[in-house]
Formats: C-alpha cells, sequence, structure tokens
C-alpha cells in the first residue's frame, strides 16, 4: 500500500469516531501496513473473492 500509515490511521480512527491512546495510536501506525498487505492477500485469490466462509450464520433458516 503506498498511503501514508501516519496520515491514514488517525483519519480512519477520526472517521469512526475512536480516540485511542497515543501508544495506541503509535503502535497502529507501525502495524498498519502489514495488516494492510494481509487484507490485500485476502482477495489476491481471484476463485475464492466472493465465496462466503465455511461459518455463516443465516437468521432466516
Amino acid at each position: 500500500m503506498s498511503a501514508d500509515p501516519a496520515v491514514v490511521v488517525p483519519a480512519m480512527l477520526a472517521a469512526a469516531g475512536v480516540t485511542p491512546l497515543g501508544e495506541e495510536i503509535a503502535l497502529m501506525i507501525a502495524e498498519f501496513p502489514a495488516r494492510a498487505d494481509a487484507i490485500e492477500k485476502l482477495y489476491a485469490v481471484t476463485e475464492a473473492r466472493y465465496e462466503e466462509p465455511c461459518l455463516v450464520f443465516h437468521a432466516l433458516l
């Protein structure tokens, strides 16, 4: 991901209305690139992109 984590993380926290401690924000900023990469990899398997995970709760069944 090319976005600057020091900009993206505080923006996402503000949009969510969450105000964590400074140490927590620093940890989120440090971990953001790895987490963003992991999320991208979830969608990398074309065949599984629109599949549901095997455990899905359907309340109407």
